[in-house]
């Protein structure tokens, strides 16, 4: 049993420089013991005790050789376990010390993501009392860490603890001064207070400061920057005070104008996949604002749609999914845009025969996300949906796409099942497939599919056939016998013999 003596005996030996190996890996033994447990007061204390033993972190110091590299893996074993157990507490200053200054990023990274796991579990309760001004400020040091690995949990901590904080002028001081460093520090010192702002119109006043620093990075030489600061932005429209506080500072208007004007600046074009990417994503959330609002914004998007320049079409593609996975904005799109919508989906229908794997997964996961609602169904978008459905290939579309299920690629082939599943929550989709002729048979055959995922994929469709009315009574119960045996049922030899006797 691990007691406080053994523990003060292990870490003398650790000042024994040939003793190290065979500390650490016993020191690690017993923390994996009682690793998972209920933690004893004993055992915690013995965990945050080593969190703040300079001998350990002395063993995490050098890694130029073969056994120094051992000790530092083996010390790096024990701290990561130890923060597993971290509990938010009025000692973690002292606890955390070292480790939270530590020169190696992954020790200091180590440190931040324990301490957000824990504020993540905590949030509900608003239990940081032991998160002191010092830690906040160590925090607030991460943000300017070269290391993403660091910044990244900083950010999320920070998203969590300013919200109690933000009336403090040094805080403020701190962040403003952070806007005078490189456009990564700035980056992220925007994104921060974007994840802030959008938690409530309160919190979107208290750091109005930064954001409208943010807006002006709009007017920055760096076209690649402002692609940044467009991208940081875009979850501020998902809320009804954040898109307020964006149509108050003219936001659509002054990144429409560039898209309007873009002859006249040609590095603009580089703005392009960006702004159609938040304005795609305001669409999803307020599609009559979008499509209807800004016809110079749809335009550039079916102009990038239908260019065939695949150095934007991800782009285009994810923005076409947004503007169309609402009802308000299919039945908008097809009322102002009916010819070019047709052309859009025609022209999909082409890039899935012959772009790379990868764009055609994505053209697939786009017309995924258009063609699966979970709206109340309505008649007009039945309609609509059975329309857009047939533009892909004039009519025959289920027999193109059964095309793609025999695909030798299993990530093209369960991206078309995905697709077609969600083409099957429609009646009309259903009725598409069984009138397809073998496609049942192929959906049935289990003896041609040997990727884990499309068999899972496969299954699934199945599984929402077999729900359906429009199968005779033979096919229905083929369905629900495949349903009950599961996703990976193999038959066994002497079953495969009866049947062929």
């Amino acid at each position: 049993m691990m007691s406080e003596s053994w523990i003060r005996e292990k870490i003398e030996n650790l000042r024994i420089e040939e003793n190290r190996l065979t500390t650490l890996s016993e020191i690690r033994v017993r923390l994996n013991e009682i690793n998972g447990s209920t933690n004893s007061e004993l055992e915690l204390f013995i965990m945050n005790y080593l969190l703040s033993c300079p001998e350990i972190y002395s063993c995490v110091e050098d890694d130029s050789n073969s056994e120094s590299k051992q000790q530092c893996e083996l010390a790096t074993d024990i701290l990561s376990i130890c923060m597993s157990n971290l509990r938010i507490n009025n000692d973690m200053p002292a606890i955390l010390e070292r480790a939270i200054t530590h020169p190696r990023s992954h020790i200091q990274a180590m440190v931040f993501n324990a301490i957000l796991r824990e504020l993540q579990s905590e949030e509900n309760s608003s239990n940081y009392s032991g998160v002191s001004d010092k830690l906040v400020d160590h925090f607030l040091n991460g943000l300017c860490n070269e290391s993403t690995e660091v910044a990244v949990p900083a950010i999320g901590i920070l998203s969590i603890l300013l919200k109690e904080r933000l009336g403090q002028e040094a805080i403020k001081l701190k962040l403003l001064n952070m806007l005078s460093s490189n456009e990564t520090i700035k980056c992220r010192v925007y994104e921060l207070a974007v994840n802030l702002a959008k938690q409530s119109p309160s919190l979107l006043h208290q750091v109005e400061f930064l954001l409208d620093c943010a807006l002006s990075e709009l007017d920055n030489d760096d076209v690649l920057f402002q692609v940044n600061i467009l991208e940081i932005l875009v979850p501020l429209s998902g809320q009804n005070h954040g898109l307020l506080y964006l149509e108050n500072r003219q936001v659509f208007e002054i990144i429409s104008r560039r898209v309007e004007y873009v002859d006249q600046n040609p590095l603009d074009r580089l703005l392009i996949p960006g702004i159609m990417r938040f304005f795609g994503k305001v669409a999803s959330v307020q599609p009559q604002k979008v499509i209807v609002g800004y016809p110079a914004m749809l335009n550039t998007f079916f102009m990038s749609i239908l260019s065939g320049d695949v150095s934007i079409l991800p782009a285009a593609l994810d923005t076409f999914a947004n503007l169309a996975q609402t009802n308000k904005g299919k039945l908008l799109l097809e009322k102002g845009y009916p010819e070019l919508i047709k052309s859009t989906f025609e022209e999909i229908a082409s890039y899935l025969k012959n772009l790379s794997s990868d764009l055609k997964n994505r053209a697939f996961n786009t017309l995924e996300l258009i063609f699966r609602t979970e709206e109340i169904s309505q008649p007009k978008i039945e309609e609509l949906l059975h329309k857009w459905f047939k533009y892909l290939a004039d009519g025959n579309t289920m027999q193109f796409l059964m095309d793609f299920c025999r695909n030798p690629f299993p990530d093209i082939k369960v991206a078309c099942l995905s697709f077609i599943k969600s083409v099957c929550m429609h009646s009309w989709g259903v009725v598409a497939l069984r009138n397809t002729a073998g496609f049942v048979e192929y959906l049935l055959d289990r003896k041609i599919e040997f990727d884990k995922e499309a068999k899972y994929q496969k299954f699934e469709l199945i599984r929402l056939l077999a729900d359906s009315d429009d199968f005779d009574v033979q096919t229905n119960l083929q369905l629900r016998t495949y349903v009950n045996e599961g996703p990976y049922f193999v038959q066994s030899i002497l079953d495969i013999a009866t049947e062929g006797s």
